[in-house]
């Protein structure tokens, strides 16, 4: 966009290429003769009938880019096909057979493309700004949720004796650093959002100059660059709940209260687990058997609460079908 800005006063202070002496401002270019004029040494292309056929546009330093740099003659097609302004006689010659329109065709061609590509960015700015605006909202539920579960563990383990001290300080370091890790993903993500939709305003601001530009060669010239498919990062899922996510953490929190410290080792894994669940943009999936790995454990099965049908072995770890029946109470 600054290019253009900079071409743009660049345009704006050519000069007439007739004047001798003190330089006017040229006002029109004229693409058969490949100069500029001011106002005065402009007449004779509006007054003469020998400069009826020229061709006048806005004063450019551009007019070499219009002319075939082969045949040396005016760039007034386009080549569909090799997606190129070309003359009338590259037409006849490297490009016979292909698919070609006069460059205002082209242009208009290009613009309702343009056209559709706006709309298309301005749908996109649009999405992404909601997914921008619901995850915010997530992230302060979510860390309000946290905040609330940290003062309501405070408050239960206060109550407890000194040995519960010890594990209620890491259940708060778990919830922090959970809290942590999750935060500073959505605001990954949320930085992600706001680079891409900068980056579609901007793109947005270039096609739109671009659509205003009376040149139809500068137009077809810069349309390619400005054309191209936007750099979009894949932005991950994320599910917003209206609910406090540390509820469980909580509950697992109140059962340790009601029981001494055997009872505090045995749901311990249980609450940093619950802890490790709350999220509010999920994790990537795992597909390979090492990234699986990082989450494994060892547990031990309690026997008590099998299915009669269901017998453990290898020091309760394993579990396996039984046709016969185990004597285990209702």
């Amino acid at each position: 966009m600054m290019d253009n800005l900079k071409m743009s006063a660049y345009a704006k202070s050519l000069e007439c290429d007739s004047c001798t002496g003190r330089k006017s401002k040229a006002i029109k270019s004229c693409l058969v003769c490949l100069a500029s004029f001011c106002e005065t040494h402009l007449q004779p292309h509006y007054e003469s009938p020998a400069f009826k056929k020229h061709k006048l546009v806005e004063a450019s330093r551009r007019l070499q880019e219009q002319i075939c740099s082969q045949h040396d003659k005016l760039l007034e097609v386009y080549c569909h096909t090799d997606q190129q302004c070309i003359c009338m006689l590259c037409m006849l010659d490297k490009h016979k057979g292909h698919d070609t329109v006069s460059a205002a065709e082209g242009r208009a061609d290009k613009q309702r493309q343009l056209t559709e590509m706006y709309r298309e960015s301005q749908q996109r700015i649009q999405c992404r700004e909601n997914k921008l605006q619901e995850l915010r909202k997530a992230v302060r539920s979510h860390m309000g949720s946290a905040q609330a579960a940290v003062d309501e563990t405070e408050r239960i383990v206060t109550e407890l004796i000194k040995s519960i001290v010890k594990r209620h300080n890491e259940v708060t370091r778990l919830i922090r650093a959970q809290e942590k890790a999750v935060v500073s993903r959505a605001e990954e993500v949320m930085k992600q959002l706001e680079q891409e939709i900068a980056e579609l305003k901007r793109r947005n601001s270039e096609m739109e100059e671009l659509s205003h530009t009376e040149d139809p060669i500068y137009f077809l010239q810069m349309f390619q660059s400005a054309s191209g498919p936007p750099v979009s990062a894949d932005i991950p899922r994320f599910i917003f709940s209206p609910f406090h996510p540390f509820n469980s953490v909580l509950k697992s929190v109140s059962q340790l209260r009601e029981r001494l410290e055997q009872s505090l080792k045995e749901h311990f894994e249980q609450i940093s687990s619950r802890v490790m669940e709350v999220q509010i943009i999920p994790p990537d999936d795992h597909k390979t058997r090492e990234e699986f790995l990082k989450y494994s454990c060892q547990f031990t099965l309690d026997p008590k609460t099998a299915n009669k049908h269901l017998c453990l072995s290898e020091r309760s770890t394993v579990v396996t079908y039984s046709e016969t029946a185990q004597l285990i109470s209702d």
